[in-house]
């Protein structure tokens, strides 16, 4: 991979232009929990804590730092988390908000709309009450000890909104009033976004952009060709490597970077037959040739199981060839048992709002079902459709597509396997399991926990197996060779771009 050069000093100027191949549902981070809707205001709101930034920090990085929270301490018996909020922060000045400063008041009103109605209230479950003693002390009353507070505060969805736009002073699904380092400014539905450096941004001298702007391409195609003349700056839906090095050939100045990301998943819906029946989710998990499809429709990987393989409490790859083996042979017997010797026919939908890369590996593992008896019929959706009516809907026999790249272990238990979780969308139901991710969260000893967690995804692919989890996928992403300081982290959000700068030769300075 090319690697960055050293350009000197920053320099101010020019504006981002992104390749993007689907637009956000709504811009309310509330309702929607798309990661499309996750990015889009990542520019323009900003969290308590986030994950640390910078050159010299690993992708990847378990360390936090403060955001809107200056710093922060939790109680010796984990009961009560105290902020201390950053004096002097301004809203962006926009109308109903026009400015003002950033106060506790605001992070009690982001609480209580997300325990309301947001699709994240399980990452406060544990939340009782908010103090606001000062302007710039927020107080967390728990139920429970819950040493994962501070991560689920950097994590991809609690963003602090101001108390305007959570109580209907301006619609947040159209409209992004931040404290962050740009300003949306023009949102038109299905082909661009327009932000502006945010001028009162309380890290002085940044954003060093003027701006940044996406552009809706969904064919990877037209992205890269227009990177290749400069019309597009990013594009990230670039997936196979003959790709990127015949671009490198012609255009050799373009960074690449390579990030481990979102997981893979086949799942299906257990209230539909036949999926009712563990063997035959046992089978699909058996007749999908995960390393092959992995390394080669995408440029490689790691194998995953219930929670992503980088997380801290994951399984090792040994223990995931163990319980999700590839075996053709045993999943035609267990199709047998399950009373489907000559197989079944099914739907399993997906759909182009992650770029194609997404339908040539439903094609994949359609290819591999069939091999066991199970024709496999492939739906293709609009983003839109898909996300919200079809999958989160549970409007579905089954299905294929990523999901959200989550920060912690139980980001993905809470979410996606307890029956009450906010992307349950699979009808999983088992006390047992409940009250195993339930009891998790209040282990304060590490060691103790990861050894719990260990056990919770042991038991979730030996009695669930829902979703099939295959693997966090490697992405490419393209820059052009004028941008520097590129240093992303995993979670939504781009409060890292504040770093990045142009230097002259980008064509946006140019005046292009």
């Amino acid at each position: 991979m090319n690697q960055q050069k050293d350009a000197g000093p920053p320099q101010s100027g020019g504006t981002l232009r992104i390749a993007t191949p689907a637009d956000p549902p709504s811009l309310d981070p509330l309702k929607d929990s798309s990661y499309q809707t996750q990015y889009a205001v990542g520019y323009s709101y900003s969290k308590l804590i986030d994950y640390k930034i910078g050159k010299d920090v690993p992708y990847g990085t378990d360390q936090l730092e403060g955001d809107l929270a200056e710093k922060w301490e939790m109680s010796d018996d984990g009961l009560t988390w105290t902020f201390h909020l950053r004096k002097g922060v301004k809203w962006q000045n926009v109308a109903p908000v026009n400015g003002r400063e950033f106060t506790s008041k605001d992070v009690a009103c982001t609480v209580a709309a997300v325990k309301e109605r947001g699709h994240q209230k399980a990452d406060l479950s544990a939340v009782t009450s908010v103090d606001t003693p000062d302007d710039y002390t927020v107080v967390f009353n728990l139920d429970s000890p819950y040493p994962d507070m501070a991560y689920k505060l950097a994590g991809h969805y609690l963003w602090m909104l101001p108390c305007e736009g959570t109580s209907g002073q301006f619609n947040l699904a159209e409209q992004a009033i931040g404290t962050g380092p740009f300003i949306l400014t023009e949102w038109v539905k299905d082909k661009s976004r327009t932000y502006v450096k945010n001028p009162d941004y309380y890290v002085k001298g940044k954003p060093y952009l003027d701006g940044v702007q996406y552009i809706n391409i969904p064919d990877t195609a037209a992205s890269v060709a227009a990177l290749r003349t400069g019309k597009i700056d990013v594009v990230g839906t670039v997936t196979d490597m003959d790709t990127v090095n015949a671009i490198l050939k012609t255009n050799p100045d373009i960074y690449v970077t390579k990030e481990t990301t979102s997981p893979a998943l086949v799942y299906m819906n257990m209230n539909e037959e036949p999926f009712q029946n563990l063997k035959v989710r046992q089978a699909v998990s058996m007749a999908i040739d995960r390393e092959g499809m992995m390394n080669t429709v995408r440029p490689g990987g790691k194998l995953m199981g219930p929670i992503s393989s980088y997380i801290p409490g994951a399984l090792d790859e040994k223990e995931l060839k163990e319980l999700q083996p590839y075996d053709p042979k045993k999943a035609k017997e267990l199709l047998a048992e399950a009373g489907y010797p000559d197989g079944f026919e099914t739907t399993m939908m997906t759909t182009t709002g992650y770029g194609e890369v997404v339908v040539n590996e439903a094609q994949w593992v359609q290819e591999d079902l069939a091999k066991i008896g199970i024709k496999a019929n492939i739906d293709v959706q609009d983003y839109a459709t898909y996300f919200t009516k079809s999958w989160a809907g549970k409007n579905y026999k089954m299905g294929y597509g990523l999901q959200t790249p989550w920060l912690t272990a139980d980001d993905f238990l809470v979410a996606m396997y307890y029956s009450k979780g906010t992307r349950n969308w699979y009808n999983i139901n088992d006390p047992k399991l409940d009250t195993m991710i339930m009891d998790q969260r209040k282990i304060m000893d590490p060691d103790k926990r990861i050894a719990e967690l260990k056990d919770i995804q042991k038991y979730i692919m030996k009695n669930i197996m829902n979703p099939v989890m295959l693997y966090n996928y490697n992405a490419l992403v393209l820059y052009g060779g004028y941008i520097h300081d590129i240093h992303p982290q995993p979670e939504y959000g781009y409060r890292h771009v504040m770093d990045m700068w142009m230097d002259e030769s980008s064509p946006t300075r140019q005046g292009k």
